[in-house]
């Protein structure tokens, strides 16, 4: 027998005879008091866990507070985008090549008046419609109201931003109505989060405002597909038919062909016609003939046919059949690019996720509807040669939605997302390592800031891994937000307009700007050819080869000619062959070009007659500084 001891397979200590037991029991009290004055030492992963489940419940009575509360989900939404995107929006510079063309383009219609047309330069810009360059031009105008100039890029951004934010607003509209308030606010809160999406709220093209229009016509569909009483669909009707005609109108044929392909899947698999009436058809066509057909009809006549031509004949026809603009990937690319260009929403897009959703496909009409939108773009697109990571962005509310549904409705019977939450926190610290990287190369002024910032970032990925790792998912959702919000402000406020080498065309336009007393005339440019270089120095800026540049200042047609460093025995030869002298050296402008020519050196000309001019001589910005004091000359320039 065990005095006082351990009875095999007891948790508690036993007493061997009747004195001991009534010993024990007149004794308890004082034992009691002792066990209690004990400190009792709580692992620290139960600790962790603790606390983590904490934040999990605050986060849950969140969600739903906001949820059901009018007007404060919209709200929530609201500030959330303002939080994501905004940042950088101003301090960003031009990017090339698609923004600078779109914006070079809206900055022709306002300085021309012609709002049909479409044109860079002298050339035609016959590749995607009118509406984005529409958008542009109204913001533009509006901003200059209050102090705004053309060559502020940030006006031409205002589409974007106002796009990604109304897609946001949209994806909650049409999830709320079908899934409910709390997952449609985790929908579109995963969907604001995501790579891809924050990107094109701060770039002046057209893929933020046309998945705006996207999310109008698909969000519409939806609901009419789902839609109990068919006598109160008009106006959902209106709002997808107008969805349609706005994407039109922005990239052509992608939101119309998304819709049809929707449809026609569902309605492979799905019995039911009856919501086809919901359409409205017999006005609804009309409608979108109305919106869309003036300004075809315009260019039409404008272009003599060329713009149909140039668009569908060359333009959409030619990504459909190759890779164009080097933009050739294989299939599966998509599949790859997923997990970084939907991060940080990744997290929510398990496995067990899909497996469930992919079950409940013949139970339930939402999935079906759901499935039906993203598989078939998703294989179309792996299909086409060219592969861009934009075009998948169509897929992402969908995907969102579907990430929020089984979040919601799964959360207890799909597997823990652990192979998630460590591909989430390679992605995470990749990211880190990589701002961090790129600016000490750069040497970066703003660093201290950066790293601040992402040591912050650092912190709260570990959050949000553990709490994916422990099955917290609200408290994920939580750290993804967050994570999401210190990246983006590191990358687009921070670290990328920092990178000055990478923005070679603002160092060459602030060395114009301050040898503009070399002339009246606009500056060439030979051998780089960046569209950015248009859109900040003129749309008179001469963009051509050495041998023209040197032509150009040889005859007076240009007061500058910046020109590549490696060919500069060719322009030099071609001057003096033209002007019969020297022209003089003002100094040198270095970055690096980004778009496949790596490290640049731009040599600065004047005219032999500009070193008459007290205000033509070299300034600091076209300073020639030697290669061993330069960090990122001294590590990757072989040319100069």
């Amino acid at each position: 027998m065990l005095q006082h001891g351990w009875k095999a397979g007891s948790r508690f200590p036993q007493a061997s005879t009747k004195d001991e037991i009534a010993r024990d029991s007149t004794s308890c009290c004082d034992l009691r008091k002792r066990m209690e004055a004990i400190p009792v030492s709580v692992p620290r992963a139960e600790s962790d866990a603790s606390r983590l489940a904490a934040v999990d419940a605050a986060v849950a009575r969140g969600l739903r507070a906001l949820a059901f509360r009018r007007y404060a989900a919209a709200l929530a939404l609201a500030l959330l985008c303002t939080v994501l995107f905004l940042p950088g929006i101003a301090s960003l510079p031009v990017t090339d090549r698609d923004e600078a063309r779109f914006a070079q383009a809206t900055k022709q219609m306002l300085e021309t008046g012609d709002f049909v047309d479409i044109h860079f330069q002298q050339e035609t810009r016959y590749k995607k419609p009118v509406g984005i360059y529409w958008l542009q031009s109204a913001a533009v105008t509006a901003a200059e109201s209050a102090g705004a100039t053309l060559t502020d890029i940030w006006a031409y951004r205002i589409p974007s931003f106002l796009g990604a934010l109304g897609a946001v607003l949209l994806t909650f509209w049409a999830a709320r109505g079908i899934f409910g308030r709390e997952t449609a606010l985790v929908a579109s809160a995963l969907f604001a989060t995501c790579l891809t999406m924050s990107f094109e709220a701060r770039i002046a093209k057209s893929d933020a405002a046309l998945i705006a229009a996207i999310m109008l016509a698909q969000g519409a569909l939806f609901r009419l597909y789902m839609a109990r009483d068919p006598a109160r669909t008009g106006w959902l009707a209106a709002l997808f038919w107008i969805g349609l005609g706005v994407g039109i109108l922005i990239k052509g044929p992608v939101a119309p062909a998304l819709s049809f392909i929707t449809a026609a899947v569902v309605l492979i698999f799905d019995s039911r016609r009856a919501w086809l009436k919901n359409l409205h058809w017999k006005w609804g066509v009309p409608l979108l003939l109305l919106l869309t057909l003036p300004w075809f009809i315009a260019i039409g006549v404008s272009s003599g046919g060329a713009f149909f031509k140039a668009s569908l004949g060359q333009d959409f026809a030619g990504k459909l059949a190759s890779g164009q603009e080097k933009h050739w990937g294989p299939p599966g690319f998509y599949f790859i690019a997923f997990w970084w260009t939907f991060w940080p929403a990744v997290l929510f897009a398990t496995g067990g996720a899909v497996a469930w959703l992919w079950r409940q496909r013949r139970v339930s009409r939402r999935v079906l509807f759901l499935l039906a939108w993203i598989v078939p773009w998703w294989l179309i697109i792996e299909a086409i040669p060219t592969k861009l990571p934009h075009y998948a962005l169509p897929l992402y509310p969908a995907i969102a939605m579907a990430a929020a549904f089984a979040f919601r409705e799964a959360a207890q019977r799909v597997s823990r997302a652990r192979l998630s939450a460590v591909l989430w926190s390679f992605l995470a610290t990749a990211q880190i390592v990589l701002l961090l990287g790129l600016s000490w190369i750069a040497e970066a002024e703003n660093l201290p800031l950066l790293v601040a910032i992402l040591v912050t970032l650092a912190a709260a990925s570990v959050f949000t891994a553990a709490s994916a790792w422990g099955s917290y998912s609200r408290a994920a959702l939580a750290g993804a937000v967050v994570s999401a919000a210190l990246f983006y402000t590191a990358a687009f406020r921070v670290a990328l307009p920092g990178l000055e080498p990478i923005w070679i065309t603002k160092s060459a336009t602030a060395a114009a700007e301050r040898l503009a007393g070399c002339g009246e005339a606009p500056v060439a440019f030979g051998g780089i050819s960046e569209p950015s270089l248009v859109f900040m120095n003129g749309t008179r800026t001469i963009l051509g080869s050495v041998p023209g540049s040197a032509e150009a200042l040889a005859s007076g047609a240009a007061r500058l000619a910046f020109v590549n460093g490696s060919k500069r025995d060719v322009f030099e030869k071609v001057f003096e062959d033209k002007a019969g002298a020297a022209p003089r050296f003002l100094g040198c402008v270095d970055g690096v070009n980004i778009n496949g020519r790596g490290p640049t050196r731009l040599i600065v000309f004047a005219r032999p007659e500009a070193a008459a001019l007290p205000a033509c001589v070299p300034v600091p910005e076209t300073e020639c500084r030697d290669k061993e004091v330069v960090r990122w000359r001294r590590l990757f320039d072989t040319k100069f």
